[in-house]
């Protein structure tokens, strides 16, 4: 999937439907040098940083290798890698977040798209909570509804 994401439109707007995966575009543009005190590449096999709600801030992708160390807070890409750093797309930090593909986003500037993305709690673990409570609220009717029976029963 990673060699059908696209880069941004000028002044990062959407690629629309021109997107070949639905939301499959990534921010262009500078990285400051804040983001560039860190290394932001992880491996493919190690888990991802957080997914922020803002594009500037989003992980590199992890075709890219890792970046090199000049002195404390200070990195840079690798030298004749350049090419290989781009952000995850709007799609691959949804994929992140356990959006299903098939979850469309629609904005005009990829900046809201990241906001949406960074603000939202992940889809499987809203599902997973929401499960919880729903258990402990019937686990709390049924206490309610047995301590009714009994009191009619007396």
């Amino acid at each position: 999937m990673q060699e059908t994401a696209i880069p941004a439109k000028a002044t990062n707007k959407t690629n629309g439907d021109d997107c070949v995966v639905s939301n499959h575009e990534y921010m262009i543009g500078g990285f400051s040098s804040i983001y560039m005190s860190r290394n932001r590449v992880r491996s493919w096999g190690e888990q991802s940083f957080t997914i922020q709600a803002g594009g500037r801030h989003a992980p590199i992708h992890p075709q890219a290798p890792k970046m090199t160390f000049i002195e404390q807070n200070k990195r840079e890409f690798v030298k004749g890698k350049e090419e290989l750093y781009r952000r995850l797309s709007v799609r691959e930090c949804a994929r992140i977040q356990t959006f299903p593909d098939s979850f469309k986003f629609y904005y005009n500037d990829l900046a809201d798209a990241y906001k949406m993305i960074g603000n939202a709690v992940p889809v499987r673990m809203a599902y997973i909570m929401a499960k919880a409570i729903k258990f402990a609220l019937d686990v709390s009717f049924l206490a309610e509804t047995q301590n009714e029976l009994m009191k009619v029963s007396v």
